[in-house]
């Protein structure tokens, strides 16, 4: 008994002492000897910013991108981060700038999903003139990390339609020295956007439908269609008659939208600056006031146009005036401009349709009367520019209550702002009414 138990101890003192030798030699021959520590790991460094090229692939500047003026270019710059050993980086911040060419992005400041991933929705610049955009790209300071891409605007091409996102606005361009643009008709109300809540929020009726048979009339009488800018999205999610906080309310979809209108109505005055020396710019609205007769809007109050043509004519409120530019171009008085013979609310009586202020009807009376909006100061004349503007109120029975009633008075909107341009073109610009 006890020669076997000293035979079991000194088996086993041997092999305790062979599994040391085995261990010390594991740890002699490049494994952690028993009780060290693991090397730390080496930390995830941002060091390469790839940028796809349109269509697929990738390419350190991006390839070129083509659009027309104030469009979004037809897929979004996408992008990768990638660490030292080529994985992504996830939650990582990148700077996307408009270097050259005036555009804008949705999102100046993307951060990469977990994918190591970001895309950025790249608008052009609202200039029709074809010219180099440049977008900037940087995810860091380290030249790995800095990229830009190449884009080009051209011209739109007369007659075809071209929409923003979803749809929400759309832009046609045309040939007359006219910009007609429709801001509060639309109809679409998405519910992943919020209604605005506060400012103004009814639609006016119609209106959407009245500037594109203002158009059609345009173009039976004339041979030429006008510019023509319409939103489809109901006031209640965007007004673009509105400057952009009252308009979108901070809405990301909304300031979108609001921001393809304004490009593209400044697309259409620069197309028509670039081919003609003077145009028109109307603004479509309704009003819903108990007079039933149009309003014409010229950033001059009810009282302004209460006061006498001497008053008018003076300097303070003839400089107020979108139509400031007409008295030099027409040799006339401004009040003779804003409300004589010949003027917008003259043409307009002389086709059935009552207007203030005009020779029949000089100002409101103290009845509630709409003076022109956002868009008419920035669009009319009144600081120069070279095309004049007005804001058209159409009241709604015999104007905007029936499909028959629209289109008859498309036809006559379409004859007053003919005989309009006449007055203030060249003969040479003049356009045509041989049809």
């Amino acid at each position: 008994m006890s020669v076997g138990a000293s035979r079991t101890g000194r088996g086993l003192a041997g092999l305790i002492v062979l599994m040391s030798v085995f261990l010390a030699g594991c740890g002699s021959d490049g494994g952690p000897a028993s009780g060290t520590a693991p090397e730390p790991e080496e930390p995830s460094i941002a060091t390469t910013l790839i940028v796809e090229t349109p269509g697929g692939g990738s390419a350190g500047d991006g390839g070129v991108r083509v659009t027309p003026a104030g469009s979004a270019f037809p897929e979004p710059v996408r992008l990768r981060v990638e660490d030292q050993r080529g994985n992504p980086v996830a939650g990582h911040p990148i700077e996307a700038t408009v270097v050259a060419g005036e555009g804008w992005v949705t999102t100046p400041t993307p951060t990469t999903n977990a994918r190591g991933e970001a895309a950025v929705i790249w608008y052009s610049g609202s200039d029709p003139e074809e010219s180099e955009q440049r977008l900037g790209l940087r995810a860091g300071a380290a030249p790995g990390l800095v990229a830009e891409v190449t884009g080009r605007t051209v011209p739109p091409e007369v007659g075809v339609r071209l929409t923003g996102h979803r749809e929400f606005v759309e832009y046609t361009p045309g040939t007359l020295p006219l910009v007609i643009t429709a801001s509060h008709g639309g109809t679409l109300l998405p519910g992943d956007l919020p209604d605005r809540t506060w400012g103004t929020l009814v639609r006016d009726l119609a209106t959407d439908t009245l500037a594109l048979l203002m158009a059609d009339s345009l173009e039976a009488l004339s041979g030429e269609r006008p510019h023509l800018i319409r939103v489809h999205l109901h006031r209640r999610k965007m007004d673009a008659n509105r400057d952009v906080e009252e308009g979108a309310q901070g809405n990301p979809e909304a300031i979108r939208a609001w921001r393809e209108f304004h490009a593209w109505t400044e697309t259409a005055m620069a197309l028509v600056r670039a081919s003609h020396s003077r145009g028109l710019y109307m603004d479509v609205h309704g009003h819903g006031h108990e007079v039933q007769r149009l309003e014409l809007g010229y950033l001059l109050t009810g009282a302004h146009l209460a006061l006498d043509d001497a008053a008018l004519d003076g300097p303070d409120l003839a400089d107020r005036s979108s139509l400031r530019e007409m008295t030099s171009w027409t040799g006339r008085t401004p009040s003779q401009v804003v409300r004589g013979p010949g003027s917008l609310g003259d043409l307009f009586h002389h086709q059935g349709y009552p207007a203030v202020p005009s020779p029949q009807d000089r100002h409101p009376a103290g009845a509630p009367y709409l003076s022109g909006g956002y868009n008419t100061r920035r669009y009319g004349c009144r600081d120069g520019g070279g095309i004049c503007g007005f804001q058209l109120e159409a009241n709604r029975i015999g104007v905007r209550d029936s499909g028959p009633a629209l289109g008859a008075f498309a036809g006559a909107t379409a004859r007053v702002l003919l005989d309009a341009l006449a007055d203030i073109t060249t003969p040479a610009e003049a356009p045509s009414r041989g049809r």
